[in-house]
């Protein structure tokens, strides 16, 4: 090979592996962090608010289907529980739905657990991620915090 097509592949190669280096930090960027906390009052609603910007910033939530196992002899032991959120969001871009597993005893201060989404809409058809839970019993219901990294 001739010098000069030598240097031109080079140059070539230099300005590729430039370009990579430029666009990886794009490309690894961690997702943001995704905040939702569903607010449920028993028996009368169960609402969210999210941050991240990954999802709609607020909604509803339904809760189905629920699988309740464990709590021991007399309601002593830790139980889990598994169940489906479907949070619809209210500037109606659509739905998603999030797989819940938790557990939490009957005089705990709350729940702890786990999350990751299992589909939802056109706007949220391609919707991945998970993180955990944390819930905190109130007198008319449950406060649900969901933290973790989604992405679109």
């Amino acid at each position: 090979m001739h010098a000069p097509v030598r240097a031109h592949h080079r140059l070539g190669l230099i300005a590729g592996l430039v370009a990579a280096l430029a666009l990886a930090p794009v490309a690894l960027a961690a997702p943001a962090e995704t905040t939702i906390v569903i607010d449920i009052e028993f028996g009368v609603s169960e609402t969210f608010t999210a941050t991240g910007g990954v999802v709609c910033d607020s909604g509803t939530a339904v809760t189905d289907p629920v699988f309740f196992a464990g709590f021991g002899r007399k309601d002593r032991g830790v139980g889990t529980f598994h169940l489906v959120k479907t949070l619809t969001c209210a500037d109606g871009s659509g739905w998603f739905q999030l797989l819940v597993n938790a557990a939490g005893a009957p005089n705990s201060e709350g729940t702890i657990g786990g999350f990751s989404v299992a589909g939802g809409s056109e706007a949220y058809a391609s919707l991945r991620g998970g993180g955990q839970i944390r819930g905190t019993g109130t007198e008319t219901g449950i406060i649900d915090v969901y933290t973790g990294y989604l992405r679109d």
